[in-house]
């Protein structure tokens, strides 16, 4: 039995990587057979986000890094110590296969220095198009180059890395809804859901509402999403300037992500940048098609303009207020992308990419 070790930082946070860890732990022990342990560096006795089978044997070593400072600082130095001695001794117990580090937390550079046997594994859940050619980042791909693997999510991520080792394995979904929501009757009903921060540009999706909505009156957005630290009053505040809380809904954090997303008759996104966004693929396999600026990565990886959504021209409002009211008028074009998108869901069926991950992993004789 394969002996699999995945390192995080927590397991208490709603967001894609926890989803993620907690979907692929329960599949490899369920349908694999394989003996898999998450470790966690901060857990702080919080309930899981997301349902772990019992199938999976979860450690945290309680190491609680503070945040707020510096990793150089010494108050995290001497718990960084105290990490690399209480993981080794876990390893030593537990003799892995594979472990794979799937958060970016400061084990990430050392690892590899206390393995044993093990390969190694390094996930990105974020896009290195923007990636510095500075000293810190040689320093870190020189790291990286010591593992026997390198997960990245598509192959324009791929394209960034110099490694060698770098394999392509997208995110998976784990539901196709086309029969339940083939010819639903829907609210017109808009959502956006995510993480509210910068990076998401939201003020542009604002703009956007605010224009669209001069036509479309009878249409609302809801915002999904931990809404409570200052660049989401900044937004609540911008709406409420505008006269939009009536038409734009901030809802808050949700773990019924899928229930939110089949409400709707369309996800939005007008992102600075992406890696693979979780949330795409979840909306299309609900039938729910996506409409998101051509951001630099991300987005095009996974969706075909016209056809399950649309890719607008990156920063461009107009075009995405136009696009937005052509579908919201046009109801057979609305069906058309809503049938589209399951059938791009498909390529990403948690048995195909689970099978990958068997192929050019597990069972890959790489060493």
């Amino acid at each position: 039995m394969k002996q699999i070790v995945i390192l995080v930082d927590q397991l208490h946070s709603v967001g894609g990587i926890e989803r993620l860890v907690v979907m692929k732990a329960n599949y490899w022990a369920a349908i694999f057979g394989y003996s898999v342990t998450i470790i966690s560096t901060e857990q702080r006795q919080q309930p899981f986000a997301y349902e772990l089978s019992d199938q999976v044997r979860f450690v945290d070593l309680a190491i609680n890094y503070d945040r707020s400072k510096s990793y150089f600082k010494s108050k995290n130095i001497f718990k960084f110590v105290r990490n690399i001695k209480k993981l080794r001794n876990e390893l030593k117990v537990i003799q892995p296969d594979f472990i794979i580090v799937a958060s970016h937390i400061p084990i990430t550079y050392c690892v590899n220095f206390f393995k044993g046997n093990a390969k190694t594994i390094k996930e990105f859940h974020f896009s290195k198009y923007n990636q510095t050619d500075n000293f810190k980042s040689k320093l870190e791909n020189i790291l990286y180059d010591a593992y026997n693997y390198l997960v990245v999510l598509s192959p324009e991520e791929q394209s960034f890395s110099k490694s060698a080792k770098t394999v392509v394995i997208a995110n998976p979904i784990t539901s196709n809804s086309l029969l339940n929501c083939k010819d639903q009757k829907k609210d017109n009903k808009a959502i956006f859901l995510g993480r509210i921060a910068p990076v998401k540009n939201i003020e542009d999706l604002i703009y956007i509402w605010s224009e669209f909505i001069k036509e479309k009156s009878d249409w609302i957005l809801e915002i999904y999403g931990a809404d409570t630290d200052e660049y989401a009053k900044s937004l609540k505040q911008k709406v409420l300037n505008l006269n939009l809380t009536q038409s734009i809904i901030f809802m808050g954090e949700t773990k019924e992500t899928s229930a939110k997303l089949e409400e709707a008759k369309v996800l939005l996104l007008t992102s600075h940048h992406e890696c693979f966004p979780l949330v795409i693929l979840e909306a299309l396999a609900l039938a729910v098609p996506v409409f998101s600026y051509n951001c630099p990565t991300g987005p095009r990886n996974i969706l075909t303009d016209r056809y399950d959504g649309r890719l607008i021209a990156n920063k461009n409002r107009e075009q995405f207020v136009a696009a937005l009211t052509d579908f919201a008028n046009n109801e057979s074009h609305q069906r058309l992308l809503s049938q589209n998108a399951v059938q791009t869901a498909n390529n990403y069926s948690i048995f195909n990419i689970m099978k990958l991950w068997n192929t050019k992993i597990f069972k890959n004789d790489l060493s």
